[in-house]
């Protein structure tokens, strides 16, 4: 090769390669239609609303590592600006959160292949967005996925069935049923306003009240069966709803105070003040309660076995529609799925046959509704606990109890629920809820309870 020749080829390899210029902080400056070349340093902390398309006036970098076409020490992006849309949703990727937004009139996505991200739900869908702001006037159903983080990360949420839109999604839907601790898929409605947000505790969930708010949204899919009777009415006060419940006959007995007569002070206990109304027996049933305003004086009394006292001025109550109800039938079965997300557990009211172990075939519907909870909580475990009345001896009934625990752990392996997801164990007559000298009573002691499992 000539000298001179080799001379240019040495210096052109000398030169620096022109270097790509640095992306602006958003895309607001950039021509519509137009791709931007540009690079990312390791991104910064910047707002970004909406996922994979974003609103122009997020800041591009984090946008890209959001959207995986970078890594954590940045890179080369191509932007594409774009038009504008009706809404931006906020996900969570790449362990970066963006935010939901409404109609913004320019947008920008990213051209090129994205980096796999371990919190990328799977193809064709979004996971949800921390709250529902962004799909305000949605008409069709959005689908998303909450991941376990989401559901367990902390958030406020306000309302129980209707949520306000800018509650916690995945706890909401945690509160709701929609999810178990482990997450999944959810399809979620949005709604108008409403006057008002009721908040009551689900599966360690609390919500709270609220007045009037613009948009709402609920979870489709979720049981819309009776639920538990809430321990008060507390949460209602001041309004003007009626709820239909289920009080089951541990709580007709519980401890507890109870001031009035019908109506009753809104904090008093709801299914004790049941008993005391007539409305059910003191192994439970359905009632119908309906919230009442303020009174100067709620006087106390004693009926049906139940001694209410007196209180002076106090701001909301509650009373009881519908027939008396005191005669004594089998304990009322608590809605399974309901009672383990609001409490942790549930007393399932399966029978056996006399001194025995052998399940009757009434206990089959019971045991449907424990399988359908743990196949839609797939983290969910279970301590199975066996108890008795004290007919007969505590050296026959502790046996007799852990074996109708076992019995109940075989129905449900055998129903398609993994074994080691429960733990068995009898305690026999030990632990009584009821009065083992009324049959009333010892039919509440015969029970086999399901507790969460931490």
């Amino acid at each position: 090769m000539p000298l001179l020749a080799l001379i240019i080829v040495l210096l052109a390899g000398a030169m620096p390669v022109m270097a790509q210029p640095a992306c602006p902080a958003n895309a607001m400056g950039l021509p519509a239609g137009e791709p931007h070349a540009c690079l990312c340093a390791a991104p910064s902390a910047g707002s970004v609303w909406g996922s994979d398309t974003y609103t122009a006036d997020s800041n591009i970098c984090t946008a890209a590592r959001h959207a995986g076409v970078i890594g954590p020490q940045g890179g080369a992006v191509t932007v594409q600006p774009g038009g504008g849309l009706e809404r931006f949703r906020g996900s969570r990727s790449n362990g970066l959160a963006t935010m939901d937004y409404g109609a913004y009139p320019r947008s920008f996505t990213f051209r090129g292949e994205r980096i796999a991200s371990a919190e990328a739900p799977r193809a064709g869908i979004q996971e949800c967005g921390d709250t529902m702001q962004g799909e305000h006037g949605a008409t069709e159903p959005v689908r998303c996925v909450c991941t376990a983080g989401a559901v367990a990360r902390a958030g406020t949420v306000w309302g129980s069935d209707a949520y306000t839109s800018d509650s916690a999604t995945c706890r909401a839907a945690l509160h709701a049923g929609a999810v178990g601790r482990a997450g999944g898929e959810v399809t979620i409605r949005m709604l108008g306003g409403l006057p008002r947000y009721v908040g009551i505790t689900r599966n360690g969930v609390t919500t709270q009240n609220y007045g009037p708010w613009g948009n709402s949204f609920r979870f489709e899919g979720v049981s819309a069966g009776l639920q538990l009777c809430p321990d008060n009415m507390t949460a209602f006060a001041g309004g003007t709803e009626a709820l239909d419940c289920i009080c089951t006959g541990e709580a007709t007995l519980r401890a507890g105070t109870i001031w009035g007569s019908g109506p009753y002070t809104a904090d008093s206990l709801t299914c004790r003040a049941a008993r005391h109304a007539g409305v059910v027996p003191i192994t439970g049933g359905q009632v119908s309660v309906v919230m009442t305003g303020a009174q100067s004086r709620w006087a106390g009394s004693t009926r049906n076995g139940v001694a209410t006292s007196n209180w002076e001025e106090y701001p909301a109550g509650f009373r009881f529609e519908g027939a008396q109800n005191v005669m004594v039938g089998a304990p009322v079965q608590a809605p399974v799925a309901d009672s383990l997300r609001r409490t942790g557990k549930v007393a399932l009211y399966v029978t056996f046959r006399t001194g025995s172990a052998d399940l009757d075939i009434s206990a089959a519907p019971t045991l449907m509704q424990l399988r359908d909870a743990m196949q839609a909580d797939t983290g969910l475990r279970l301590r199975i606990v066996g108890h008795t009345d004290t007919q007969g001896t505590p050296a026959i009934n502790g046996p007799l109890s852990q074996r109708r625990a076992a019995a109940v752990v075989a129905w449900l392996s055998q129903n398609g629920i993994a074994a080691n997801r429960f733990l068995a164990e009898g305690r026999g007559q030990a632990q009584p809820i009821g009065d083992n000298a009324t049959e009333a009573g010892r039919s509440l002691n015969r029970r086999v309870e399901a507790e969460r499992l931490d």
